[in-house]
């Protein structure tokens, strides 16, 4: 991953609002994942469809996001 990407991706983190959210879960939290919306889903937890915060997440606003629960079906490209 280029240092550019790595920054940009940090800066993203502690924007982040993945860990208050009510479909996030101890798998998630230990494996310290957030960001999925440009990252894209977990490889290794599963999830049970909660409510859902992407919609107001201060990410999802600046990078003009429309999509929701990326944590279960990936990144907005992933997405149909």
């Amino acid at each position: 991953m280029n240092k550019n990407r790595q920054a940009v991706i940090d800066q993203y983190r502690k924007m982040c609002i993945c860990d208050p959210c009510p479909t996030c879960n101890e798998c998630m939290r230990a494996d310290d994942a957030l960001l999925f919306c440009v990252i894209g889903r977990s490889p290794t937890c599963t999830f049970e469809k909660k409510e859902c915060l992407c919609a107001a997440c201060p990410v999802t606003r600046a990078l003009g996001l429309k999509h929701r629960y990326y944590c279960i079906r990936g990144t907005e490209r992933e997405q149909p």
